[in-house]
């Protein structure tokens, strides 16, 4: 049984090689006020990888040489970067955003029964009874939106308005100031590890620790998130350096009954 998992384990291997020339780059989305934005659809359309920035406008994406990124979100216009040379090996890349402005030049009253609303009056025209982001061309969220966790410069700024304004966001003060937003931006972190950690035990295969290390199945897990700690394995599993994380799983193993 062993045998059998390292012949199925090669051939990912060996398709997924010609990916070893990417490069994970960083960089932070702004609007032209130079502030982040949260929610930018980060596309690289050449080699097929995508995410979406976080809370700060922050993204980490794979790229190559010439590759082309596309970055895209409401309200603002879709921007399109070529990976050269400078950028590739830049530690940390800006993008700035135009934010659309919708003028009318002639408003137009009729007797029609439309209410202005395109959503609205798609609905009662009879024509679609749904609608969601890709009616319109455009990309969307469409799960359970979670509450926005806004930058420490965003809340300073606020504060320091605040006169100016008219007053300040008491519960976004008392959240910064209790530590809510830096908890929960902690919280939204070990998601995304735990997911990550949930998706390298699908592509091993649950078979693969069991035959290989003779840990039982509720081991594994911990097991995985052991080695996830210990050693740069989402660095590598992302790379497509599959065998190199094998490796780290028998490092790890070493101690981990111990």
């Amino acid at each position: 049984m062993r045998n059998t998992s390292f012949i199925l384990l090669f051939i990912p291997i060996i398709c997924l090689s010609q990916n070893n020339n990417l490069k994970l780059i960083e960089g932070t989305v702004y609007n032209d006020d130079s502030y982040s934005i949260e929610g930018v659809h980060v596309l690289n359309i050449t080699s097929n990888y995508n995410t979406i920035t976080d809370s700060e406008g922050n993204f980490k994406i794979y790229a190559d040489l010439n590759d082309e990124i596309i970055f895209s979100a409401i309200q603002f216009k879709r921007k399109k970067i070529i990976m050269n040379d400078d950028l590739l090996n830049s530690i940390s890349i800006k993008v700035f955003l135009e934010e659309f402005v919708n003028e009318l030049d002639e408003v137009i009253v009729n007797s029609s029964g439309l209410s202005g609303n395109l959503s609205t009056d798609l609905i009662n025209s009879n024509v679609i009874d749904k609608l969601n982001f890709d009616d319109f061309g455009i990309p969307g969220f469409k799960g359970i939106r979670m509450e926005k966790i806004p930058t420490n410069a965003q809340l300073v700024s606020e504060l320091l308005l605040a006169p100016l304004a008219g007053g300040i966001n008491i519960d976004r003060m008392y959240k910064w100031f209790s530590g809510y937003y830096k908890n929960l931006k902690k919280v939204r972190e070990y998601s995304n590890d735990y997911d990550l950690i949930d998706q390298i035990i699908n592509f091993y295969g649950k078979d693969f620790f069991t035959d290989e290390f003779s840990l039982d199945i509720d081991s594994i897990h911990n097991f995985v998130t052991s080695t996830y700690l210990n050693y740069p394995v989402e660095e590598n599993f992302k790379n497509g350096n599959y065998s190199l994380v094998i490796e780290f799983f028998k490092k790890n193993f070493e101690g981990f009954n111990n």
